[in-house]
């Protein structure tokens, strides 16, 4: 029989992806300190997914992602991925949004990302939200699996994820 126990803590982190021409970096420094505190930056080189979402967002996009040392409860990812709903939904004009906002959290063992759409591969964590599992640890890094999206499975973003953990 198994036994229950809570979880160990975790560091969240927001992957924003924003218009430089209609939103400012400061800005969305200000929105993640609301999502996960006191935080630190990431600014990826590669971002495959930018044609993608220019179509929603225009053309002049950047990526940063936020990250807090902060340690916290696992149980708060529904919270934080309705908060940046809500960020999201306020910023947006013409049902076009000016910010995606990717909330997600770093554990020992795995990342996980939370999302509103539904797959077989996700877990229903409550409240609309679902659990991706973007990656594992083995072997020393953090292994992407087939669903993981294009940009986490490039190796910046893997490493970056490895030196957070």
């Amino acid at each position: 029989m198994s036994e229950l126990i809570s979880p160990t803590e975790v560091k969240y982190f927001i992957s924003c992806l924003f218009n430089s021409e209609d939103f400012t970096l400061e800005r969305s420094q200000e929105l993640a300190a609301t999502l996960i505190g006191p935080h630190k930056s990431f600014h990826p080189q590669f971002n495959p997914l930018k044609d993608y979402y220019s179509q929603e967002m225009g053309h002049s996009l950047e990526r940063v992602i936020f990250y807090s040392d902060q340690l916290k409860k696992r149980d708060e990812l529904v919270d934080r991925k309705l908060q940046a709903t809500l960020i999201e939904n306020k910023y947006s004009r013409d049902n076009k949004r000016l910010i995606n906002l990717d909330v997600g959290y770093i554990a020992k063992e795995q990342v996980l990302l939370a999302t509103g759409k539904p797959y077989a591969h996700r877990i229903f964590l409550g409240e609309g939200v679902f659990a991706e599992l973007t990656y594992f640890f083995q072997n020393k890094s953090f292994q992407s699996l087939p669903w993981t999206y294009p940009d986490y499975k490039h190796q910046e973003k893997i490493e970056f994820f490895n030196q957070i953990r």
